[in-house]
């Protein structure tokens, strides 16, 4: 890339600093996105093709298109079709030359462009967010990825349009991990928010299950048959290690606690079934059930204080909450006769679980920790629907389906309204989906 174009791509610096001083006070002044409420409306946004210098236009091409799909993923936006757009393609990007009205016919709210350009082996972005309405850019950022990276700049941009209308980080630069039963094998995989990007981590022939992540995303949490029981394991990315944590007793479903220091986990041992805590290293176990009964699939509260669990202790399997200690156990729900798999939310408002209804069919719900007022997220989407995970922002939901007849990964928002299939084929089966921290 010549310097000419590179510097037609990037203000000068006193001019960008000028521009992003009088865009945060623009932004400071925006009230925040409400998203709550049976008033919700998602933003309608227009993205425009970006463009492309030199060698970036399939890089600018590929970006669009991720941007594109992260916005409607995440419920936020009702990202306008391309083919309504009024505007001259090659409008530019200073506020004196966007044409406001044409924007306005089609009923966009919000305008985002951007360009992109390959300098020094890196693949740099300038992003350009419009309020249509007010006729002014409120949003201008410089962004840098790997050469080869138009999705994971994408994904960035995405990212940097959420944060501005939510006040809130985006959630499309983080993974979601799952196991995948493929050819008589287990896989430890990752993908991108969207589904795509799919890294396989780990293949083994004894079974895999239940992954969780550490909250600093360094280390994913397993149950292994590879003794030929279940014991928790812990794979570290960095150098592909795979250590076990547990000797005793069958061992499953961990849950890293919010400061990545404990670990809970059900133990089968005696006879019984028990939730127990232990240190993050696999030391100091300590049982913190002990009731004549199956209590299994802990899960922590944002602060750490408290654990959800699922127990058969009243004769079905139901929702209890206890101090992280054991003490004050108070039931949860007392709706269904099949509940399990809890997941608190990051927010701390609400716990996703799985249940079965009379007909035999499992689906997706929520539960206020406080009040146990249950809402209902999916229903009539085929038989199975599991094995929920939120966000790392509490905003969305990932969990398994069969709707197409197979096992699949699906997005929703919290309500059900919008939810998008993201990854899953015939003969590989897809299974607990856990969605990790936001990259850093």
């Amino acid at each position: 890339m010549t310097s000419r174009a590179h510097l037609r791509l990037l203000l000068p610096l006193a001019a960008l600093l000028a521009a992003s001083s009088a865009r945060a006070a623009t932004a400071a002044e925006r009230p925040p996105l409400v998203i709550s409420g049976a008033d919700f409306r998602p933003l309608p946004i227009a993205v425009t093709g970006f463009s492309g210098e030199g060698d970036a236009e399939a890089a600018a091409r590929e970006a669009t298109a991720v941007v594109r799909a992260d916005l409607a993923l995440s419920g936020l936006f009702d990202v306008l079709d391309p083919k309504g757009f009024l505007a001259d393609p090659r409008e530019g990007v200073a506020v004196a030359t966007v044409a406001w009205n044409r924007w306005v016919d089609v009923g966009a709210d919000g305008l985002l462009k951007a360009r992109l350009v390959r300098a020094g082996g890196e693949l740099v972005a300038e992003l350009h967010l419009y309020e249509v309405r007010a006729g002014r850019e409120v949003l201008g950022k410089t962004l840098h990825a790997p050469g080869d990276s138009a999705r994971a700049l994408g994904h960035r941009i995405a990212d940097e349009v959420v944060r501005y209308y939510t006040r809130e980080p985006g959630v499309f630069a983080s993974r979601i991990a799952a196991i995948r039963k493929s050819g008589g094998n287990y896989e430890l995989v990752t993908f991108d928010v969207d589904g795509q990007g799919a890294q396989v981590l780990l293949t083994e022939k004894d079974i895999l299950l239940a992954p969780a992540w550490r909250p600093d995303g360094s280390e994913l949490l397993l149950t292994s048959y590879r003794s030929g029981r279940p014991e928790l394991w812990a794979y570290r990315l960095a150098d592909r290690s795979f250590r076990a944590l547990t000797h005793r007793g069958n061992a499953m479903g961990g849950v890293y606690s919010p400061d990545g220091r404990r670990i809970a986990y059900s133990l089968t041992e005696g006879g019984n079934t028990d939730v127990w805590v232990m240190n993050a290293d696999g030391s100091n176990q300590k049982r913190l059930t002990r009731e004549p009964a199956i209590d299994v699939s802990p899960a922590w509260s944002p602060d750490g204080k408290h654990l959800a669990f699922a127990s058969d202790r009243a004769g079905t399997p139901q929702l209890y909450v206890m101090n992280d200690d054991g003490g004050q156990v108070r039931r949860l729900t007392f709706q269904g006769n099949y509940n399990q798999t809890p997941v608190w939310s990051p927010r701390g408002d609400t716990i996703a679980f799985t249940a079965r209804d009379e007909r035999k069919v499992f689906d997706v719900f929520q539960v206020s920790p406080d009040s146990g007022v249950i809402s209902r997220v999916t229903q009539d989407q085929g038989r199975t629907n599991e094995e929920p995970s939120y966000a790392p922002n509490g905003r969305l939901l990932v969990f398994r389906t069969d709707r197409s007849g197979f096992a699949q990964l699906v997005v929703s928002d919290l309500k059900g309204d919008r939810q998008t299939v993201i990854s899953g084929a015939k003969g590989a089966d897809l299974m607990a989906p856990t969605w990790g921290p936001i990259a850093q």
